[in-house]
């Protein structure tokens, strides 16, 4: 018996499913499984994050804050007192905050405020300049505080933080701010719906603490309403990391009406000589 070899066919490594097929069905699996990642990694490092120690935390926070210090070397005195006070008085009957709280004013164009590793606060002289009475200026103070209290502040920055935490601990990048850089923009940290409705429920509970009523609390969220129709408004700025809805007012109205909170009362004037200022010029303003 011979042996005849066969012909062997000229498309015998080809599919006959279209490449741009193979391609899609392989870029589809890539960015699931990628996602599938992400989404694994993010959720542990959220975790590890709300599990650094105080002292890790507090670090990191100095680390974060140390090109504010350079850049804001003129703070008003007597506004920096006053913002003290203030926060003291909201934490007085709340115990929950398990570290000391720095309140950092930044000179900046826009309204802003934002609470960041280590109990530091961040709140813009616009802001400051915006406020029309203590009693909001005080519900913003507190919704910074409840983000505090529930470790918002680390969750958000979860993968950030783990990536500094490593990075300190390998000495590598220690007090260098160009590492403090990689965890993104610190005041455009962005919460969770619930988290921010959570932090507002906080923050009315401690003004009712501390004023006896809730009334002029939500005046700058009602400014705000207004104000968004006008992109070019600065308040509208805070609120561009806090969103704010109707639904959120609506819904604080009937959580303090559930719980017997009172929304009528005299309302604190901020003090004089304090606030009664324009923000300072461009020219003394963050760049």
């Amino acid at each position: 018996m011979v042996y005849k070899p066969k012909e062997i066919p000229e498309d015998i490594n080809v599919t006959s499913v279209h490449p741009l097929i193979n391609f899609a069905y392989l870029l589809g699996t890539v960015a699931v499984v990628s996602t599938l990642i992400y989404v694994v990694l993010g959720a542990i490092a959220t975790q590890l994050a709300t599990r650094i120690s105080p002292e890790m935390e507090a670090k990191i926070g100095q680390q974060l804050v140390s090109d504010l210090a350079k850049k804001d070397k003129k703070v008003d005195a007597k506004q920096q007192q006053y913002l003290d006070s203030l926060l003291a008085d909201l934490q007085k009957s709340d115990s929950s905050s398990y570290t000391p709280l720095t309140i950092h004013i930044q000179k900046s164009p826009v309204s802003n405020a934002a609470i960041l590793p280590g109990g530091h606060i961040l709140i813009t002289a616009t802001l400051l300049a915006e406020a029309e009475s203590e009693n909001e200026l005080a519900f913003v103070l507190a919704h910074e505080l409840g983000h505090h209290v529930a470790r918002d502040h680390l969750k958000g920055l979860g993968r950030s933080l783990v990536f500094l935490t490593v990075a300190s601990m390998l000495g590598i990048g220690s007090g260098d701010a160009n590492v403090v850089g990689m965890t993104g923009s610190l005041t455009n940290l962005h919460y969770s719906r619930q988290q921010e409705s959570a932090a507002d429920v906080y923050a009315l509970n401690a003004i009712v603490r501390c004023y006896g009523h809730g009334n002029a609390s939500l005046d700058f969220f009602n400014r705000i309403q207004t104000e968004q129709k006008d992109p070019r408004g600065k308040l509208s700025s805070y609120f561009s990391t806090h969103p704010l809805t109707q639904q959120r007012i609506n819904d604080l109205h009937q959580i303090a009406s559930q719980r017997g909170w009172k929304m009528e009362g005299d309302i604190t004037n901020l003090p004089d000589k304090i606030f009664d200022e324009e923000p300072n010029s461009k020219s003394n303003q963050e760049s």
